[in-house]
């Protein structure tokens, strides 16, 4: 199990406001958090931060805090269900070691906190450059408490800035296959990009084009999630699938693919042929610090939506809408939107991305039959035309542009949702960036595991798509088996 925190821009602000100091005096403070829990990583999501009143602290060179202080971050803690943090700042740059009283505080602390929480106590230093570093305490026996440091350090909201432990996630080495890349904006940028753990629901037209693009952009660590599987249909806007891949799960075959370049050696790539409502989806998602919507469905768009915002995960989503004109000799309208989603941005449904009643729709099961669907109105999104390869290669183009912005963040500039109109040739943006009052979906912010869990679902097709392939699978195997039999049976019957 690996550990990290994530953070808004808001709330580091805040942080580091108080805990830098003009006269250079260490300082500190209580946060508290809720859990996010992947397959293999649990995330602090802090969500409220407790800064000493006049005598709650000691400043002494080490500052020190007082026992009522304490109380009070333990009160506010048991009566809001959250874990604890305590936080404190150091006179130096950079990723932060500890000293012998810093490692000797959280040792009291640790068990403390489990006692009042039930959860690890999570210790955090904050260098005079605003650099994180953070660790997990847990109980590994009775009186005992293991310290395990963070890969990371999130924080989240216009841009996108992550802090490393280099000993758990180094420095990666480039070579000349990467020259170019690194040339557009230099090694400081590229190592920060390059670790950003990346997720992509969707391994369709769109999809597929982004997961190129990550790759030969130098990231090392990408999740794909899809259920589905390539079909006939599928071959003139996947790419790279041919007429052998058919029956594949595009998954699979995107790692497969992906991986056989040799373009990024430090590749790693874990395929899951899950839909996101299911607890293998979701938890690999989880695992992720940003998340590519690639999806053309209101359930998924919805999940993600609300997994952005509870766990101070950014979700770059994009949308195609194109259709022919009545006689269908020649296209009527083609428009495509990307934006990223997130704390401190617009949600998708503020966005209008999809629509509540639709989500409702799909969870019901009804959007699977052919009657029901038959009878919705014309202009309802089931009916409208499907892209085509070279509008999927402008969204995927526009979806890896918001994430280097929101990742690069050059001139301190930000943008938010861009939309181009095929016609005209425009790329709009004057949209909103910023939920409506009483979002719902806003409202979930840094709520964590306590949404995760409702996000799970049932889904058939996902089950459907795995069990024929298991069929298909089982088949195959009988198939070699009889073949096996039926070449003994005649080699004995041969020599007897």
């Amino acid at each position: 199990m690996t550990y990290s925190v994530a953070i808004t821009e808001e709330i580091n602000k805040k942080l580091c406001e108080h805990l830098i100091r003009e006269d250079g005096q260490e300082d500190l403070c209580f946060a508290f958090y809720t859990p996010c829990t992947g397959n293999h990583r649990k995330t602090a999501i802090i969500s409220n931060v407790l800064v000493p009143s006049k005598g709650d602290r000691n400043l002494h060179g080490n500052v020190s805090f007082n026992s009522a202080f304490f109380d009070k971050a333990t009160a506010f803690a048991l009566a809001n269900n959250l874990g604890i943090c305590f936080i404190h700042s150091h006179p130096g740059p950079g990723w932060q070691s500890m000293s012998i009283d810093d490692i000797l505080a959280e040792e009291m602390l640790a068990p403390r906190v489990k006692a009042v929480t039930s959860l690890p106590l999570v210790g955090m230093t904050l260098g005079n450059d605003s650099t994180w570093s953070a660790r997990f305490w847990t109980k590994k026996a009775p009186k005992t408490y293991e310290r395990n440091w963070c890969e990371s350090v999130r924080i989240i909201g216009k841009g996108l800035k992550l802090y490393y432990c280099d000993q758990l996630l180094k420095k990666p080495v480039f070579g000349e296959e990467f020259s170019r890349t690194i040339s557009a904006w230099g090694n400081s940028k590229q190592s920060h990009l390059s670790r950003i753990k990346v997720g992509i629901v969707g391994l369709g037209s769109v999809g597929s084009i982004v997961a190129e693009s990550l790759q030969r952009t130098g990231i090392q660590n990408i999740t794909l999630i899809d259920f589905d599987r390539i079909e006939k249909k599928n071959l003139d806007r996947l790419l790279a699938a041919g007429r052998c891949d058919i029956g594949k799960f595009k998954v699979d075959f995107q790692k497969e693919r992906l991986l056989a370049t040799g373009v990024n050696p430090n590749l790693k790539i874990l395929s899951v042929p899950y839909s996101i409502s299911e607890q293998e989806g979701l938890s690999a998602a989880l695992d992720c610090d940003v998340l590519f919507s690639c999806v053309d469905r209101p359930l998924p768009r919805f999940i993600m939506d609300c997994i952005s915002f509870a766990n101070f995960i950014p979700i770059i989503d994009g949308g195609i809408d194109a259709n022919p004109k009545d006689d269908m000799s020649n296209i009527d309208q083609a428009r495509w939107k990307a934006h990223t989603t997130g704390p401190e941005r617009i949600c998708m449904q503020c966005l209008g991305q999809y629509k509540p009643e639709d989500v409702a729709l799909e969870q019901s099961g009804e959007l699977e039959d052919p009657q029901y669907i038959k009878n919705l109105p014309l202009d309802h999104f089931v009916h409208r035309g499907e892209n085509v390869f070279a509008f999927s290669l402008s969204l995927a183009s526009m979806e890896i542009q918001q994430f280097l912005s929101l990742a690069l963040l050059p001139r301190s500039i930000y943008y938010g949702p861009k939309e181009m109109d095929f016609n005209t040739g425009n790329i709009d943006f004057n949209f909103e960036n910023e939920c409506n009052l009483n979002c719902a979906i806003s409202g979930l912010q840094g709520k964590g595991d306590d949404i995760n869990r409702a996000m799970l679902s049932q889904h058939l097709a996902a089950e459907k798509s795995r069990n024929q392939f298991n069929q298909k699978l089982k088949n195959k195997k009988h198939f070699k088996e009889n073949l096996q039999a039926r070449f003994i049976k005649f080699i004995t019957a041969f020599f007897s």
